[in-house]
């Protein structure tokens, strides 16, 4: 429970810092998203990065249960949970939809010979 404590006291610092808690929430989740988005350099990078943010803000939830469980509520965390995800959710279904038009526009200009296919006919895939 000392670890419990010590993170509470932290995360006041931080946020008597750098102030209001839910603005923090957006701000702390973008950057860990892009922050793996940057280390994690493979096609699905996106979805790992929003899968690191959902753990941080799980781990998050329940060190604030653990500190303060008599007086812990849903709404507050729901509303944490709704601010942390909201940008990285924003952002990978922005870019897996933009892939999805690629891969489509990609196969249309293939089936009409802008693009030469090689001997497999495979349809070229994007490289992100």
């Amino acid at each position: 429970m000392q670890i419990v404590h010590l993170y509470k006291s932290l995360i006041d610092d931080v946020v008597a810092w750098g102030g209001s808690a839910s603005l923090l929430h957006v701000h702390v989740g973008m950057a860990i998203y892009l922050a793996v988005l940057m280390a994690v350099r493979q096609r699905r990078a996106g979805m790992i990065a929003l899968q690191v943010v959902l753990a941080a803000e799980l781990g998050n939830e329940v060190m604030d249960w653990l500190n303060a469980s008599p007086d812990w509520t849903w709404s507050d965390t729901v509303s944490d949970f709704a601010l942390t995800l909201l940008w990285p959710v924003a952002t990978t279904a922005v870019l897996a939809w933009r892939r999805r038009r690629w891969r489509t526009s990609v196969a249309i200009m293939a089936r009409s010979g802008a693009i030469p296919l090689p001997a497999k006919r495979h349809v070229p895939i994007a490289i992100t």
